[in-house]
């Protein structure tokens, strides 16, 4: 056995390096540790209260990138109708 101290519930979700620029992340981690404050800190409700905003995340990641690659076939159409550049 080791002697290091076992983190508790907050310890771990605090430990979460989300990044500064992921708002929905970071909110998804505070509301977290809300509840765990409030006395929910059971691990298994912790990863319930984390996998349904996880899940409306991916979500949007999933229509924003679809999104992202109509557009990018688009423009690539676009460029294929265009004349060839002369080179000066």
């Amino acid at each position: 056995m080791t002697d290091e101290p076992i983190a508790t519930i907050t310890e771990v979700v605090e430990s979460w390096n989300v990044p500064a620029e992921a708002p929905v992340a970071s909110r998804i981690r505070a509301n977290i540790l809300v509840a765990i404050d409030s006395g929910y800190d059971d691990p298994e409700l912790v990863a319930d209260l984390a996998v349904g905003p996880l899940v409306v995340a991916v979500g949007r990641l999933e229509v924003g990138l679809a999104k992202a690659q109509r557009r990018i076939e688009e423009l690539e159409r676009e460029l294929e109708r265009r004349p060839p550049r002369r080179e000066s």
